[in-house]
Parts: structure tokens; C-alpha cells; sequence
């Protein structure tokens, strides 16, 4: 079944928000237990790939950061890919260097190596499962998914301190 403009359009749009909200929005919405805002309000480079997994403030850290950043470009690669898994792939890491270059120009993050390798695998994986196979349910699964994780995310940031 063919995918309408319209919901391809949406979950664009709801990819786009999920995106900066996880990536740049980190700096000003704390998670309890997860992430403190204040931490990601930094500007810093670290161009050492993997280093995080040698130095690690808590055992899950390296974890939740690569699954992270696989799940937060998945749905883009899936999104964009048209015809080339390849030129799907070369857009999400232009797509991930634009977030990382974003998170140092506004001091809102660390701008990582890993999670430009790991944010363009994730793209690589979701262009690879749209050759596959690429359906509206898919498409309707990942808006209602972010929408799901977005609500109390936007709401934690909105909530009295």
C-alpha cells in the first residue's frame, strides 16, 4: 500500500521534532534519573569515537547512548529513503553533523563522534528496513511512538522546578 504525502509529511515533521527535542533539547528538559539538563548545557567537541565506553559515568551510559542515538535516526532513514540505502545513509549523517554542529553553536550539548557514527547507523538501518519493506502502519507506529514519548517529555520541561 502506497504512503500518502500527507502522513509521510506528518511523520516528517513529528521525526524532525522528536529529533531536536532528544538532541538539542536535552540542554533545557531535564529527565529524573536519566539526564540533568544542566549537564548538557555545555559546548564541547569530542572527536575520539567509542572513548565513552571506556569512560563511563554509570554501566548503562555507553548503552542507552548508542541504542539512543540508533532509535532517535531509525525513522529517519526510514522516512527519507527513496531509491539508495546509500544516498539515504550520506543523508543522515549530514543531517546528524547539522544536529551535532547545532548542539555546539548553541552550547546545548556535547557535539560526539559516536553519535554521529551511531545517529547515521540508525539511519542506515531504517533506509535498509524501508527497502525491505516500507508500509503506512510503520509510518503511523512511529508518529504515535513519538507523540507517546514526546507528551510527557515536552511536559517534564514545562513543569515547575
Amino acid at each position: 500500500m502506497k504512503i500518502s504525502r500527507a502522513l509521510h509529511t506528518l511523520a516528517l515533521l513529528v521525526s524532525v521534532v522528536f529529533v531536536l527535542a532528544f538532541t538539542v533539547g536535552k540542554a533545557y528538559i531535564s529527565v529524573p534519573g536519566v539526564w540533568d539538563a544542566e549537564a548538557h548545557q555545555i559546548q564541547q567537541i569530542r572527536l575520539d569515537p567509542l572513548v565513552s565506553f571506556e569512560h563511563y559515568r554509570v554501566w548503562w551510559g555507553p548503552w542507552f547512548n548508542l541504542l539512543g542515538n540508533l532509535a532517535l535516526f531509525f525513522p529517519v532513514g526510514y522516512l527519507a529513503y527513496r531509491r539508495s540505502v546509500a544516498v539515504t545513509t550520506c543523508f543522515c549523517l549530514l543531517a546528524s553533523l547539522s544536529v551535532e554542529t547545532a548542539q555546539y553553536l548553541l552550547a546545548a550539548g556535547y557535539s560526539d563522534m559516536d553519535d554521529l557514527i551511531f545517529n547515521t547507523a540508525g539511519g542506515f538501518f531504517g533506509a535498509y528496513a524501508a527497502r525491505l519493506h516500507k508500509s503506512p502502519t510503520t509510518v503511523w507506529m512511529f508518529i504515535a511512538c513519538a507523540v507517546v514519548i514526546l507528551v510527557p517529555y515536552f511536559a517534564l520541561g514545562v513543569a515547575p522546578r
